[in-house]
C-alpha cells in the first residue's frame, strides 16, 4: 500500500535526520511517546515496546498500517507525525522543528532521502 510506504519512510527519513543530533535512544522515545498519543484517537496503532527504547522499530507499525484502508492510514499516519513534531517542538523549539524536518518533508513530496545534517 502506497500510503503506508509513505509513512514508514518519512519515520526512515526522521530517524536518519534526528539520530546524528538525538541519539537512537532520543528518537526512539519520541516516536514511542508520539504512538502512545496518537493511539487514542487510532487504537489500532501498535503498543509500546517494552525493549527500553534502543531503536525506533517500524516493522510493527508498517505491520498494522498494512491493514487499513488508505484514508484510515493516511489520518492515523499524519496525526502520528503531528505529533511527534509538536513533541520535538516542545522540547527545541518550534523554529528548531522546522529547520531539522524541514528536509523530511521536502524530500517526502519529491521522494529524494534527506541529507544526514540539515542546515
Amino acid at each position: 500500500m502506497a500510503v503506508a510506504d509513505a509513512v514508514v519512510t518519512a519515520w526512515e527519513q526522521i530517524d536518519v535526520v534526528l539520530t546524528p543530533i538525538l541519539g537512537q535512544r532520543g528518537v526512539a522515545a519520541l516516536y514511542q511517546r508520539s504512538l502512545h498519543l496518537t493511539r487514542s484517537a487510532h487504537s489500532w496503532l501498535p503498543g509500546l515496546e517494552q525493549d527500553g527504547y534502543v531503536a525506533m522499530n517500524l516493522t510493527p507499525l508498517k505491520a498494522e498500517l498494512m491493514l487499513q484502508d488508505s484514508a484510515a492510514t493516511a489520518a492515523a499516519g499524519g496525526a502520528l507525525l503531528q505529533t511527534f513534531h509538536a513533541l520535538l517542538a516542545s522540547l527545541v523549539g518550534p523554529a528548531l522543528t522546522e529547520r531539522l524536518l524541514l528536509s523530511v518533508w521536502e524530500h517526502l513530496l519529491d521522494g529524494r532521502p534527506p541529507q544526514e545534517d540539515p542546515s
